[in-house]
């Protein structure tokens, strides 16, 4: 199948980093990633939204930490010992964004084959519309390939934090 029919280009193809949520093993681009930490504490925000876990501080910053294990209909999980907080930076319209996401596990820097990635399909997946990028396979399992900017832009709200400071 064409890579044409995905959204996601060779270059985001080559370096991704894997984790699971809710069982299921996601990925994103490497050259949005700033770090993995241990979770550190986490303080809760009052009137958060549902995909706010609260934030937490990196190094004298300020971060806010998401779970995206509702957007995707995903049962909570305590955290473990395999639990991260992925830093990533987003470039969105309104600038960059810099936030936390809880993974239940981080597995490994990776590379996929465009040839191998499809097009989510339109029947049988409880994704949000628009939240994947595309399907492929790694190590004999799918990969959900998330497309944060437009999660973050339409669900976390993170394009609006500008607005509601002003």
């Amino acid at each position: 199948m064409s890579l044409s029919l995905v959204s996601a280009t060779e270059d985001e193809l080559k370096d991704l980093v894997a984790f699971e949520m809710g069982g299921e093993l996601m990925a994103v681009p490497t050259r949005i990633l700033r770090e993995v930490l241990e979770p550190p504490r986490i303080t809760r925000v009052p009137l958060a939204g549902v995909y706010s876990a609260g934030l937490m501080n990196v190094r004298g910053v300020v971060v806010p930490v998401t779970d995206l294990r509702p957007l995707f209909d995903m049962q909570d999980k305590p955290f473990d010992i395999d639990t991260r907080i992925v830093v990533l930076e987003l470039a969105l319209a309104s600038g960059p964004v810099t936030i936390g996401l809880i993974a239940e596990k981080v597995h490994a820097v990776m590379s996929m084959d465009p040839a191998t990635v499809q097009p989510v399909p339109s029947v049988g997946t409880r994704w949000p519309a628009q939240t994947i990028k595309g399907i492929g396979r790694w190590q004999d399992r799918f990969v959900n390939l998330i497309d944060l900017e437009r999660v973050a832009q339409e669900y976390i709200g993170a394009a609006h934090a500008d607005d509601a400071a002003a």
